[in-house]
């Protein structure tokens, strides 16, 4: 019985944080313009407390969104400070597809404690800026962000 019950203290000991303190998150919006064009909007808080401080999970683009962005072009995308929350570090973003980086590590920086910045897709093999077409999943990340509960926003623009 004394077993059992250590087991079980052990185990409550192990999730509770978890419970408590879970990773941070992100909502996703969009917004589907006349034209055709699209924005996918995160808008986050990173994680409050434990081993993770201010990050998030990889968000993917999913639903009707991500059945929308399909055969578009990524165009921008930009990051702010979410009005009347908790300012972030400066921290990177990477929007991936299929496992490459939309931005070409141009997304360093890109999330700023009071400012709104902004980068366009990047391939770093050709040295210049492009319009990568979305034909798979894309992912958006973000690294470096320590602030506790820091709340930001980053907008993906996709268009034709």
């Amino acid at each position: 019985m004394k077993n059992k019950i250590a087991i079980f203290l052990l185990m409550l000991a192990l999730i509770l944080p978890s419970i408590c303190f879970g990773a941070g998150s992100c909502t996703q919006t969009y917004n589907q313009f006349p034209n055709g064009n699209v924005t996918v909007k995160f808008t986050c808080t990173g994680d409050g407390a434990g081993g993770t401080v201010g990050t998030i999970p990889t968000q993917t683009i999913t639903g009707t969104a991500g059945s929308l962005i399909k055969g578009l072009y990524l165009y921008q995308v930009i990051s702010y400070p979410t009005p009347g929350g908790t300012a972030p570090d400066a921290a990177d973003v990477t929007v991936n597809q299929d496992g490459q980086d939309l931005l070409g590590t141009k997304g360093v920086n890109l999330i700023h404690a009071t400012l709104t910045y902004d980068v366009f897709p990047y391939s770093v093999f050709m040295s210049k800026d492009r319009l990568p077409m979305i034909t798979g999943v894309v992912t958006y990340a973000v690294a470096n962000q320590a602030t506790a509960s820091a709340n930001w926003t980053t907008e993906l623009q996709f268009g034709r």
